[in-house]
């Protein structure tokens, strides 16, 4: 009787409470901030051709073994002296290979033209809100810095790049210090005494950038000749060349753009701040590690992220980084970097309401891959040496993740893809998985002597184009979306928190923000967890008492929805 009566109440309840409708009034509350588009497509590959220096003509380097067929294909031929040459029948003819990619760009190509037809349509993606990977890939010597970065009067990809972002973004440029990315897809609100940390950090940098000349570097015992290459493109000759790169960004009113730098290298399998200086007393920089979130990204802990809320400061600080880079000289080039240096731009696009809300998070990055090497014929001894095999192991590695990347797309059971077998593959796996899109520019040398080595680079570039990536874009919603914060708060009465609900959803937030700590390659993580469960608590605290004033009571929103049924 006592069961029938208790079943009977529990139906008038829900007939006098409609939750139905309770559940689809919310829904829209609900809504995430963000969507997802899932594209797939093959890796793109490009081809850029170095033209021949005078010194190598009168060598007789050019014999005719790199031709092109327009747009996408090149022939590869065998001089006399090569050693696939060598080993071949003599009576047979000879043949040429023939290699296919994305487009060839051959030696009369401008930096202008190799822009446009590479890395604009990245740039594009990334300021909708997608991530993007360009990475440069050859034998030393065959023009990778050049492309990437390009000497004074003729800018590389990357200053373009800074500029073409910040062409776009202007008069949208959020250069309020309140909000800082942090590990892949996650930001966090800076307090004040962070915020004058930040200033204060950034006009440091800055300072020592005019200091350069004082300071230690591995660029201080070059040639001045050698020197203007790394020393970037001067702001002045490429604000003119940009003017119509201007794209149609579909932003709503409130909309603003939040600019991040980064600058690391990977050094004989070490990660270093490019833009933090050598402490004092030390012989070398501090070592950083590289972590991953809960979603398996992997990112480097504890680099140094500067805000840029123009083109002159992104510039400034991608020249103190290159001037910090670790460079040598040897037999093929007097100027031969010595690690893969990885710039990084992370864009944060925010509502600028009354309360800035981060609606998403995009990332472009930059690498410039260090040369594989012969040492027989760059004569490299010492610790050349050891860079010349560290190099030659990461870029090996790369081949062999791009190899099993195929081999797994083509076969029915995963194929395992060793990421983790350099810091380089690692750091760049979220790309080759799902995070981003990825363009490869391969640079190849044309002489005679470097056959070999450009037959190699080739076959991998053959590989590599037949890779699919998938690709995950997040797209932002135009209309201002509720945090989840606000949506947990508005459901429970936080004005005594007597409500079993109310506490079993604040519990959960607080138990979601404080397991996002990052997995790292070491262990001994107790203390930081805890720092980090203390930040995420505060940090909430303060939200909560910004966000009490657009709560409103449950008990009055629920007696409003039982007046609306009567009717």
């Amino acid at each position: 009787m006592m069961e029938s009566c208790f079943h009977n109440k529990l139906e008038s309840v829900e007939r006098e409470m409609n939750v139905d409708d309770l559940r689809k009034d919310l829904s829209s509350e609900f809504h995430s901030q963000e969507s997802y588009v899932e594209e797939s497509e093959h890796l793109q590959v490009y081809l850029r051709i170095r033209p021949f220096t005078s010194a190598e003509s009168e060598n007789g380097e050019s014999q005719d073994c790199v031709s092109i067929e327009p747009p996408d294909t090149v022939l590869l031929r065998a001089p006399r002296t090569s050693l696939s040459a060598r080993l071949s029948d003599k009576s047979a003819p000879q043949t040429a290979q023939r290699f296919q990619f994305s487009q060839v760009f051959g030696p009369e190509t401008s930096q202008r033209e190799m822009f446009d037809g590479t890395v604009r349509s990245l740039v594009k993606e990334v300021l909708e809100g997608g991530n993007s990977l360009v990475f440069t890939y050859g034998v030393t010597n065959a023009g990778k810095t050049f492309t990437f970065l390009g000497p004074e009067a003729n800018a590389g990809i990357l200053p373009r790049s800074l500029n073409v972002i910040f062409n776009n973004v202007e008069g949208r440029v959020y250069n309020q210090m309140t909000i800082k990315p942090q590990r892949c897809r996650e930001f966090t609100r800076l307090t004040k005494d962070q915020q004058s940390q930040e200033a204060t950090s950034k006009r440091n940098l800055f300072r020592l950038l005019k200091e350069g000349d004082n300071q230690t570097s591995s660029i201080s015992q070059t040639s001045s000749t050698s020197k203007t290459t790394l020393e970037g493109s001067a702001l002045s000759d490429v604000e003119g060349t940009v003017t119509e790169d201007s794209f149609s960004l579909v932003v709503d009113a409130h909309t603003k753009f939040s600019v991040w730098v980064s600058f690391c290298e990977i050094y004989n399998e070490n990660i270093h701040d490019l833009l933090e200086p050598i402490p004092n007393g030390a012989l070398k920089r501090t070592t950083l590690r590289l972590s991953q979130d809960v979603k398996g990204n992997s990112f480097v802990k504890d680099l140094k992220w500067v805000q840029a809320n123009n083109a002159e400061e992104a510039y400034k600080v991608m020249m103190l980084g290159k001037k910090n880079q670790s460079f040598a000289s040897t037999k093929l080039n007097l100027l031969s970097s010595r690690s893969h240096s990885i710039f990084s731009v992370r864009i944060l696009r925010i509502e600028d309401a009354r309360i800035p809300r981060v609606n998403s998070i995009s990332e472009l990055t930059l690498c410039d891959l260090a040369g594989s090497e012969r040492c027989a014929k760059t004569q490299n001894k010492g610790e050349r040496l050891k860079e010349a095999g560290n190099i030659n192991t990461s870029l090996m590695t790369l081949g062999k993740c791009i190899n099993a990347l195929r081999q797994s797309q083509q076969s029915k059971l995963p194929q395992h893809v060793p990421f983790r077998e350099s810091k380089l593959t690692h750091y760049l796996q979220g790309f080759f998985c799902g995070r981003g899109k990825a363009c490869m520019v391969v640079n190849v040398n044309q002489c005679a002597s470097l056959y070999d080595e450009t037959l190699n680079v080739l076959k991998f570039s053959a590989v590599a184009q037949k890779v699919v990536v998938l690709t995950t874009k997040t797209v932002p919603h135009l209309a201002a979306k509720r945090s989840a914060r606000e949506l947990s708060m508005i459901i429970n009465n936080n004005a005594d928190g007597k409500n079993l609900l109310g506490q079993r959803r604040r519990s959960s937030l607080v138990g979601w923000e404080t397991s996002l700590e990052d997995v790292d390659e070491d262990v001994d993580r107790e203390e930081e967890e805890e720092s980090t469960t203390e930040d995420s608590v505060m940090e909430e605290t303060m939200q909560e008492v910004e966000d009490d004033k657009f709560l409103i009571d449950k008990d009055a929103y629920e007696n409003q929805l039982l007046s609306l049924s009567r009717y």
